[in-house]
């Protein structure tokens, strides 16, 4: 039986996330032709091709879309396994920044859980705006950072996951004509094409609530004030994912989150850069450090 070698495994995941060997090759610090190679090293070594051809980009055949939770799993268990048998003992400042979207639900438990088995880290964590978050990393203040990725920060930045925009609120909500609707003010590419989607259907509605924050709208949401378009990681107990049950056309769109890494890091940064990838990338808020649930403010 063959194994599979880390190295060809986090290729794969480069090309999978930027969407080409070029980019890939970029973000690995190789070449295009040694990208590609290494790709069809993978490829013969699980049997058959991962890649199929699109346009310019690199298109995942049903064997790569098999491999990727795979291969997203194997590089942090063995992280996970080096540092339990090295005995290393972390310590130092790391500070990490993260987007909103992430600080609700999926983040907390594992960043309480960290600081739990580590320590001697001192954690410090900014939630704030993707901008924010990227000139903060850049001029130092923060070790890295999941934020959306963006032009201006490509080499630094890996994408490790992906979420479909959705429409969310109470159902009884989305019956009522005109339709209320709840946006983030400024506004955003996506939330302009969701009601583009609103006036091609026929679907009259009305902005009732503008604000500058995901608390605010998922305030609305909860109270049954309006619908609006964000992810499902937005959606809480009385928050539904809405779609063509209740009349609404689907969203065209989806929110990349990216791994910001602007230079080397700390062993502890390192450590808690791997768990908040495999995290986020699982995107079920459990930790894989597997230690008791625990509560974390952030700030």
């Amino acid at each position: 039986m063959n194994d599979l070698p880390l190295e060809l495994l986090r290729t794969f995941l480069a090309t999978v996330d930027t969407g080409s060997m070029a980019n890939a090759a970029r973000q690995v610090a190789r070449t295009p032709s040694a990208v590609s190679l290494q790709m069809s090293r993978l490829g013969e070594l699980v049997g058959q091709p991962l890649f199929r051809r699109s346009g310019r980009a690199q298109a995942l055949t049903h064997a790569g879309e098999l491999l990727v939770p795979h291969a997203r799993e194997i590089p942090g268990a063995s992280e996970r396994a080096l540092a339990a048998l090295s005995g290393e003992r972390l310590e130092g400042p790391v500070r990490f920044g993260t987007v909103q979207d992430l600080a609700d639900r999926i983040l907390p438990r594992a960043l309480a859980d960290f600081c739990k088995q580590y320590p001697g880290v001192t954690l410090f964590v900014q939630v704030a705006k993707s901008q924010q978050l990227l000139e903060q990393a850049r001029a130092g203040d923060l070790d890295f950072a999941v934020l959306f990725p963006s032009q201006a920060g490509l080499r630094a930045q890996r994408i490790i996951r992906r979420e479909p925009m959705v429409w969310l609120g109470h159902r009884e909500v989305a019956q009522l004509d005109p339709l209320p609707v709840a946006v983030l003010d400024p506004s955003c590419g996506y939330m302009e094409a969701a009601t583009e989607a609103l006036r091609r259907a026929g679907r009259a509605y009305r902005v009732v609530l503008r604000t500058p924050s995901l608390a605010g709208l998922r305030a609305a949401l909860e109270a049954g004030l309006a619908i609006g378009c964000r992810t499902a990681l937005l959606r809480s107990g009385s928050i539904e994912v809405l779609g063509e049950a209740e009349r609404l056309p689907p969203v065209v769109g989806e929110i990349a989150f990216a791994l910001h890494i602007p230079r080397p890091m700390s062993p502890a940064a390192r450590r808690l850069a791997a768990v908040v990838r495999e995290v986020v990338a699982a995107g079920t808020g459990v930790d894989p450090l597997q230690a008791p649930q625990r509560a974390l403010a952030v700030s």
